[in-house]
């Protein structure tokens, strides 16, 4: 246990981890922090908070004070983010009064699958307290239970450190690792200064090869999607989450985000595992709409027939920074309706 711990101390890490998104889920309490600060400013803008995934990340703040200078944007989006995450973040605004003017709430079928060939335990191992864990243990799986101990207890076997990483980074002075130190600094200074949003250029159109999209949708699918079975313990904690915007008075909005239209069509066509003649959109659609008439809250979906002009896509499941400008005009705009 002492030996484990000892691995992430001083600069270690540098050597061996391969992920930055544990920078994302620690700045988030800084991000709750500086919007609590900026709602009690007199001169406060309309303020707009995303509970999102890595779909909901690359949001301007430049392009909305362009264009909405009304608005301002707090994202407290992360990778991998789920309804437990937006559940966890809702009961913190509630302990602090936080009551931001609206919120949304991204959400995706990938989020309420529970048995995804790839593992989605990135909001439970960085995003959670342990008692909110401890509280809602009946939402999880067993297995769930026992892999969020073991690798909160033995932090190796949640990083599982390769040799060939180590090697590499050792090489030529520890280039790799100085750069790789570079990099989660410049991470969190931009975090920070684009309140939770990642600022790419949004003037470059990405080159949409077919065979590569096409190949993109079909991993995404095998990865995260099927077999597609519900997820009940995340479709209790998105209820609860609706329920805790209608508790605390918070303007809430569903908002499934675009994907590329090779996934639009997969999810389509392809079924569920128990019901392989009712597709995944179909069951997707009844689902948030049933959740949304209960608790009074509209889903904003960007996959319907004309919802969007813009179709360019990094890959099958994350639409290009330079369709940005055209979601944001999208959420603002949909805003000031419902203001005026």
């Amino acid at each position: 246990f002492i030996v484990d711990k000892q691995l992430f101390i001083w600069q270690l890490p540098d050597f061996f981890l391969r992920t930055a998104s544990f920078v994302s889920y620690a700045r988030k309490d800084d991000l709750q922090d500086e919007l609590k600060e900026y709602l009690a400013r007199p001169d406060r803008k309309r303020v707009v908070v995303m509970f999102g995934n890595s779909r909901t990340t690359t949001f301007s703040n430049e392009y909305i004070e362009q264009t909405h200078p009304n608005s301002i944007l707090f994202n407290f989006s992360v990778p991998g983010g789920t309804a437990d995450y937006y559940l966890y973040r809702l009961q913190l605004f509630a302990k602090e009064h936080i009551k931001p003017d609206h919120i949304f709430l991204a959400v995706s079928p990938q989020g309420l699958n529970a048995t995804p060939s790839i593992a989605m335990d990135e909001v439970m191992l960085e995003g959670l307290s342990l008692g909110f864990v401890a509280r809602n243990f009946y939402n999880y799986r067993p297995d769930h239970i026992t892999n969020y101990l073991a690798k909160k207890t033995f932090w190796i076997y949640q990083y599982r450190p390769k040799i060939a990483t180590i090697a590499h980074r050792l090489e030529n002075n520890h280039k790799e690792a100085r750069e790789f130190r570079y990099f989660l600094a410049k991470e969190q200074s931009s975090l920070k200064a684009e309140r939770g949003s990642v600022k790419l250029d949004f003037k470059i159109k990405p080159p949409q090869d077919p065979d590569f999209l096409k190949h993109s949708a079909e991993g995404t699918w095998r990865d995260f999607l099927s077999p597609f079975t519900p997820d009940q313990g995340q479709i209790d904690f998105m209820e609860r989450s609706l329920a805790e915007c209608n508790q605390q008075q918070l303007q809430c909005t569903m908002l499934w985000t675009r994907v590329g239209p090779n996934l639009r069509h997969i999810l389509k066509t392809r079924g569920l595992k128990a019901q392989p003649d009712r597709s995944v959109h179909t069951w997707f659609k009844e689902l948030t709409k049933a959740m949304g008439s209960r608790h009074h809250i509209e889903l904003l979906d960007l996959n319907d027939d004309g919802a969007m002009q813009c179709d360019y896509f990094f890959d099958s499941s994350h639409m290009a920074s330079y369709c940005f400008p055209e979601m944001t005009d999208k959420l603002f705009e949909k805003l000031d309706r419902k203001q005026n």
